[in-house]
């Protein structure tokens, strides 16, 4: 199963391509706290993390990972919460966890995280079918158009 932090689960929604992750991944998961983080914009008016809660997996968090979590946090408090959650999930579980957030995807690794970076998932998408060339552009313009971010990818 593949985790995403509240950025990118945020980022493909915006951008309407949220379900090329479920057609990748089969199955996509989010943590109670990357929950909690999507219900600000929900709250203001905002209707993509809908999108992520209908088609997204909420993956509850056991005790112990409750109480690394909290120590993390105390840690790293320069990462967020979503991160942090969803790093001690995919850490225990052996679920891959993303993020475009480059701190939390290094954070993820020295934690000993199985990470797939956004490059490896829209390269994903063109290994398995789910898109050509053209389509991954188009997904990759449509996230930074709507999300008012600049992504660097080679194909």
């Amino acid at each position: 199963m593949l985790i995403l932090d509240t950025d990118i689960a945020s980022a493909f929604a915006k951008a309407g391509h949220f379900e090329v992750l479920v057609q990748l991944f089969g199955k996509v998961g989010i943590t109670p706290m990357v929950y909690e983080e999507l219900q600000a914009p929900l709250m203001h008016g905002y209707a993509f993390p809908d999108e992520i809660f209908n088609k997204a997996e909420l993956v509850t968090v056991s005790e112990e990972e409750q109480r690394d979590y909290l120590k993390l946090k105390e840690e790293h408090f320069k990462i967020g919460k979503g991160e942090i959650e969803s790093m001690v999930v995919c850490r225990k579980r052996g679920f891959l966890f993303s993020s475009f957030d480059k701190k939390a995807v290094s954070m993820a690794k020295e934690f000993g995280v199985n990470v797939i970076t956004a490059g490896a998932i829209f390269h994903g998408f063109l290994i398995r079918g789910i898109a050509n060339k053209n389509e991954v552009l188009k997904i990759l313009q449509d996230i930074e158009t709507s999300d008012n971010r600049s992504l660097e990818m080679e194909l």
